[in-house]
């Protein structure tokens, strides 16, 4: 398999220079990247016409006047990417940068596994600057399994229940397969459900410790509390959402056939509002704002919040 048989999706939204030391490090390592822009400001648009219009035609921009959505841009860039012959789509966030052998470790490994053609998803090792991202995957092997397995360098985990959206490696074939991106969801849990829909469509993913990416997930903070000093990521009211309502969905579509994930999630949840309460400022306003996904999620309402 050829890297140039890749095709990398990066989408951005009111990027910093991280988006640039990305589009940097992927150059490389794909064969043609399409940066979907879901209506960041003019200076960054016209920073990234500059970037396509010197890559001799290996960097393609998608231009949308507002913000369609994770989802919907994503969906842009695979069916350019699907039209463009690709085997491969790489989906990437503008905030997280790959390692220079990223790819090429994902590929290797996909390569020499004895179940290839089993395999849609190929995920890399994350981590972040800051350190709170920990080495790890959850593992499923049945209904009734799901659990952190940590990995590193020279590790290939099979049985992945899910991946991060940012990094992974996708069959183009999956996607003729299973479906796109689902758009209702808008952003936040859209990687978790086309996870488990890949599953129940017989497909396998991996986790491949050789290949590493940087990726911010939320906004770091520091607090002291108690004399102790905590280290996070936080969401805004905006978000919270989002994955509050989200997370319920993907609940009722999939989680029967996953009853393990439940465990996982309650678990989650109660961090996440420990978190919230203890450490976190707006509280009410990001209490709020999850009450209202519960609520939403309950009559089904799907796309944007407004604000």
């Amino acid at each position: 398999m050829q890297q140039t048989s890749v095709v990398a999706v990066v989408v951005s939204y009111r990027p910093d220079e991280r988006l640039y030391r990305a589009l940097d490090a992927l150059a490389p390592q794909v064969g043609r990247t399409v940066v979907v822009d879901n209506g960041s400001d003019p200076d960054a648009v016209g920073r990234l016409e500059s970037i396509a219009e010197a890559s001799g035609g290996r960097t393609t921009l998608i231009r949308n006047g507002e913000n369609a959505g994770l989802a919907a841009a994503q969906n842009q860039g695979i069916r350019f990417a699907l039209e463009d012959g690709a085997d491969w789509v790489l989906l990437m966030d503008h905030d997280s940068i790959p390692d220079a052998n990223m790819v090429a470790s994902m590929l290797s490994a996909y390569s020499a596994h004895s179940a290839a053609e089993q395999i849609g998803l190929v995920a890399p090792l994350l981590g972040d600057e800051e350190g709170t991202l920990k080495a790890r995957a959850y593992i499923s092997r049945h209904a009734f399994d799901f659990r952190p397995v940590r990995f590193g360098p020279g590790d290939v985990l099979d049985d992945v229940a899910f991946a991060m959206a940012s990094g992974s490696l996708v069959k183009a074939e999956v996607f003729r397969d299973v479906g796109l991106m689902r758009e209702d969801f808008f952003v936040d849990y859209i990687d978790f459900e086309f996870a488990f829909r890949m599953r129940r469509g017989g497909w396998k993913l991996i986790a491949v410790g050789d290949a590493k990416l940087q990726h911010r997930l939320g906004e770091f903070e520091q607090k002291t509390l108690l004399g102790r000093k905590f280290c996070f990521n936080s969401h805004s009211s905006f978000r919270r959402y989002h994955i509050y309502r989200n997370r319920l969905r993907v609940w009722r579509a999939h989680g029967v056939y996953l009853p393990a994930f439940f465990a996982f999630e309650f678990a989650s949840i109660g961090i996440d509002l420990a978190k919230l309460i203890l450490l976190e400022d707006d509280k009410l306003e990001k209490l709020g704002a999850i009450g209202r996904g519960v609520a939403h999620a309950l009559i089904g309402r799907g796309g944007a919040r407004a604000g």
